[in-house]
């Protein structure tokens, strides 16, 4: 059987690792969507670096978005067939492509839930490329290593 493969942009069903008091490096013990920004395919198996996204607005302790944080109105979470959501490129994970981090791989979509368009991965590659630039050190990765 070939291996699943889900394309870079996607919005995928995980088991997003959760931070501190968990273990960072295992499956988070629900559901999650999250962004694939890239993927290694040269190891076996492939390894996805993925984004944290949450629902709702941004609800950080200042008004203005931190660097590294996509917010998505009702309408353009819509065109996701998602609700109005958040991507924080400040929390990463990179995770085997395997059942235990992807939960519907074996489903015929493999847990897609939508796939961003040219544009908004190219948005998203330039916030997530200021971020490296100007605040490397804000970025955790969490994930097996």
């Amino acid at each position: 059987m070939a291996e699943a493969r889900i394309a870079d942009g996607s919005f995928v069903w995980t088991q997003f690792p959760f931070g501190p008091p968990h273990r960072p490096d295992l499956p988070g013990p629900v559901r999650h969507i999250a962004y694939v920004l890239a993927q290694n395919t040269r190891q076996r198996p492939a390894q996805l670096l993925l984004a944290y996204t949450s629902s709702g607005p941004w609800r950080g302790a200042t008004q203005s978005l931190p660097l590294g944080v996509i917010e998505f109105s009702a309408t353009e979470a819509k065109a996701l067939r998602q609700r109005p959501f958040h991507i924080d490129l400040r929390c990463l994970a990179q995770v085997p492509l395997t059942s235990a981090w992807f939960p519907d791989l074996a489903q015929p979509d493999h847990g897609v839930v939508a796939v961003a368009g040219t544009r908004l991965q190219a948005r998203i590659e330039r916030v997530f490329e200021e971020l490296v630039a100007r605040s490397r050190d804000l970025i955790e990765v969490r994930g097996p290593r």
